[in-house]
């Protein structure tokens, strides 16, 4: 200090000396490296720099190793850090063994992002620095190798993404195993190499241990900070745990709102995938329209004319869409994409986006186009190889599925969305089991269902074998009491099925339960040309739609069905049959009828169908010992309401009701009116296990008597 207070006294004299001549330049009379370090303590960093770069010229000598070390202290200031280290490093060439300039290049080097560096040079002359300052060089190296493996794992494909990662995890284990053998975990690098093992563990998928260690740490009462909140947020995701994931994500970016970059839109937008997984469609519409409403289409980087799009802007605008898909509110949905695809027809995500939509709208052909289209301009993209796998299934293409579900699998096994894949073709491969039952009871015996009647159909399936068949066995079982008489038909058959994505066709052969004779066969066939049209023919030697009264009578029927259906999207179906059967007793039966089922209203909670029905038949015998109108014609309409009491992801629970009215005319009898209602359960596990019951009422006039029906059904449908 004494050094630098002598010129400066030196100056102010010549000043007072010189006030009459010239005025005197200070800072080129501020020469000393005190007096350079005094303007730079007293901030005046660009004045140091300055007078810094009038001292020192190359070629640099032992005279020059003060300023070399201002220099430093200057870059050091200002953060500069690459060239603090460079001014080390020429300090080292002047003096090898400078050990300020040994210990301080360290630290420079690690903070410009380089510690794996810092720690060799450490390494070098251990002695300069102290076991806890060693420890935190360490924790620096491993850190930094984290997160470099979250990058990689973000931008890179397969197995091998993983590889930085897992390298930086052996690391990290180390250097804990270091603060533990000095009983530094309780110190702040301790702490550190703590937190980023969880960002690690969850960049590399190992969601349980990553959840395991911050409850660990939280029973420690230590203060998690943001970013390991996020990371341990996104492991609760990944775990279906998406309540515990969105306050993590909330507390987060609540923590973080004095940081420079507030606020993360990483997380806001994890945030917003939170929201959709705990069914809070408002909150996460609410915050990604905000998103949109903020973020700026392009980044301008600090030069001008140099701008780039900005990612998040993008992902904002397909979200969006997606806010409205995930509540079902599609007509919305494709409203914005194609906003979004006309202002960027280029854009991936939106494009993707789409596919999902078609999907949602029962389009599986059209969306498996739309991800194949996309898959030749991004071949390694892993959500549109899901979404032409899942399409697959849905259309009974196990080849295609196995194709890319096996490269998925290769690629991203620890991916949930792979996983969840994955158990989907192994449950559609399985045997199955269906169960179709009711018992009812009615007030006058009318129709064809007696005073009281019960039925039970089962169809067991086999596991797939050559991708598209099954074996199966059918079982029929139905009563009916007729006052005296006791109307039953037992039967059970065996057969063969065959689906593809034209293609489902099924045969069958069956028999009397209580005999070998009375064998019947069943042929069915659907083909479907595309997403809209279905068309289906049956032949029945022996069929089970027969009145109960008939079987009674000893009496069988034989069948021909033809059946066309049409669906717009999903929320128009129409659908016609016709029917042509011949009785063992002579009569010729005809039936025809059509339906047109309509969704009015569709959202996450709460829809609202209409159905119209029409059916028509004519009997060419008179005096039938079942009930066999000579011609008849009914009409009904429907409004079902179907409320979601629960979900979780693919789990949920439906009731649903059904009102309606309609009218009946029979020849000879006139017509009277028909009474519907009808109230059930839906219990959906997965899209392959499911369990519904329900109970019905019905008012429908026969023979002019007007007959009160009351029954229950029970269904199961389950994929072992």
């Amino acid at each position: 200090m004494v050094l630098c207070i002598l010129p400066l006294m030196e100056i102010a004299t010549s000043l007072t000396f010189a006030a009459a001549t010239e005025p005197i330049n200070v800072e080129s009379a501020c020469r000393s490296p005190e007096c350079i370090q005094a303007l730079i303590d007293d901030g005046q960093l660009e004045r140091a720099q300055q007078l810094l770069e009038q001292n020192l010229s190359r070629p640099y000598n032992t005279d020059s190793l003060p300023l070399l070390h201002v220099r430093a202290y200057l870059y050091r200031n200002k953060r500069d850090f690459v060239s603090e280290a460079d001014s080390y490093h020429d300090i080292l060439r002047l003096a090898p063994n400078d050990q300020a300039a040994l210990r301080r290049r360290v630290f420079a080097v690690s903070n410009m992002g380089a510690p794996h560096l810092s720690v060799a040079y450490a390494e070098q002359n251990p002695e300069l620095f102290s076991k806890a300052e060693l420890l935190s060089l360490h924790q620096a190296s491993a850190g930094r190798n984290i997160k470099w493996g979250g990058i990689e794992s973000n931008a890179d494909i397969g197995p091998k993404r993983f590889k930085t990662t897992d390298k930086a995890l052996a690391q990290n284990a180390t250097v804990i195993a270091l603060h533990e053998r000095d009983g530094a975990m309780d110190t702040p690098s301790g702490r550190l190499a703590e937190f980023d093992r969880i960002v690690g563990l969850s960049n590399r998928s190992r969601m349980p241990e990553a959840i395991a260690l911050y409850e660990e740490l939280k029973e420690r009462h230590i203060a998690i900070p943001p970013y390991v909140l996020a990371a341990v947020a996104e492991a609760y995701l990944c775990q279906r745990q998406p309540r515990l994931a969105r306050d993590l994500y909330l507390e987060a970016l609540n923590s973080s709102r004095n940081d420079r970059e507030y606020p993360n839109r990483e997380w806001q937008m994890n945030l917003f995938y939170a929201y959709i997984d705990t069914n809070d469609f408002d909150a996460a519409r609410e915050l990604i329209d905000q998103l949109g409403k903020e973020l700026p289409p392009v980044l301008h980087k600090g030069i001008p004319g140099v701008e780039i799009d900005n990612e998040f802007y993008e992902q904002a605008r397909v979200n969006a869409a997606r806010a409205r898909l995930y509540a079902d509110k599609l007509n919305e949905c494709q409203t914005l994409l194609e906003q979004t695809m006309l202002a960027a027809p280029y854009s991936l995500d939106s494009r993707l986006a789409y596919g999902d939509l078609l999907l949602a709208r029962d389009q599986p052909r059209a969306a498996q186009q739309q991800y194949a289209s996309l898959l030749v301009d991004d071949p390694t993209n892993m959500h549109l190889a899901i979404g032409i796998a899942e399409t697959a299934l849905t259309l009974n293409d196990l080849d295609t599925a196995k194709m890319h579900l096996d490269t998925l699998v290769n690629s991203y096994p620890e991916n949930t969305l792979v996983q969840q894949l994955q158990q989907h073709f192994q449950a559609y491969q399985r045997p199955s089991l269906a169960i179709s039952s009711s018992i009812g009871k009615s007030s006058t015996g009318g129709g064809n269902k007696g005073n009281q009647d019960w039925l039970v159909e089962t169809m067991f399936h086999s596991a797939t074998f050559n991708q598209h068949w099954r074996i199966f066995e059918h079982s029929f079982d139905a009563e009916a009491v007729f006052g005296e008489i006791m109307g039953t038909r037992h039967r059970i058959g065996v057969g063969a099925d065959y689906r593809s994505p034209f293609w489902q066709i099924s045969g069958e052969l069956n028999q009397d339960m209580t005999g070998l004779d009375d064998i019947g066969a069943i042929l069915n066939t659907s083909w479907l040309p595309n997403d809209q049209w279905q068309f289906n023919t049956g032949i029945e030697s022996n069929s089970n739609n027969i009145p109960l009264q008939a079987s009674a009578a000893d009496i069988t029927k034989e069948a021909l069905n033809l059946g066309m259906s049409y669906k717009h999207q999903e929320f128009r179906v129409l659908s016609t049959n016709l029917s042509y059967s011949w009785y063992s007793d002579s009569n010729r039966r005809i039936e025809a009828g059509a339906s047109w089922l309509e969704r009015w209203l569709c959202g996450p909670l709460y829809k609202l169908e209409t159905q119209l029905g029409a059916f028509a038949s004519d009997n060419s015998l008179a005096d039938a010992v079942y009930f066999n109108p000579r011609s008849d014609l009914s009409l009904d309409a429907q409004m079902i309401n179907e409320w979601t009491l629960w979900r979780n992801y693919q789990h949920n629970f439906k009731n649903r009701l059904a009102l309606g009215l309609g009218q009946y005319w029979q020849q000879d009898y006139g017509s009277k009116g028909i009474d519907i209602l009808r109230y059930e359960h839906e219990w959906n596990w997965d899209p392959y296990r499911a369990l519904n019951y329900g109970i019905a009422y019905e008012r429908h006039p026969y023979d002019g008597e007007t007959d009160k029906h009351i029954s229950a059904s029970l269904n199961l449908t389950w994929h072992f």
